[in-house]
């Protein structure tokens, strides 16, 4: 099912997290100048050299990480993961996404990280502040 909000594609999250970025972006509308969505970064899966191309195809497609946001400011690139309900994993996933999209993409703007979550385990949030990492609970 693809899920919009306003005139942005959101189907390649969750009913959840596309609620959380709905009710995010609801709240802060002019925080950031514009977005994608789904950015892959990072290597795909290595495939026998005698694979067919569709296979080749399917895994640089599904082998990739996927970002969920990228948003832009006028200052700064920023990596956002939405998630209902955040565990300290997402941190790493955060610091991976981040690496990651610098060593994809070359940015030449400063790239940041952001949490959008419902609610944020104790542990969590201690890192997050501790780490500088900002977060949203919406």
């Amino acid at each position: 099912m693809t899920i919009f909000y306003k005139d942005q594609r959101l189907d390649h999250m969750s009913r959840g997290d596309a609620y959380l970025w709905s009710k995010f972006l609801d709240k802060y509308p002019d925080l950031f100048t514009s977005f994608k969505y789904d950015v892959h970064v990072g290597e795909s899966v290595k495939l026998p050299e005698d694979s067919p191309d569709w296979l080749r195809i399917s895994a640089n497609a599904l082998g990739r990480k996927r970002i969920d946001v990228v948003a832009e400011s006028i200052k700064s690139t920023t990596i956002i993961e939405v998630r209902v309900q955040a565990k300290s994993n997402v941190i790493g996933d955060l610091i991976a996404y981040r690496y990651l999209y610098v060593t994809t993409y070359s940015p030449i703007k400063p790239v940041t990280t952001m949490l959008v979550s419902d609610s944020i385990d104790v542990d969590t949030l201690i890192c997050l502040n501790d780490l500088g990492i900002p977060y949203f609970i919406v």
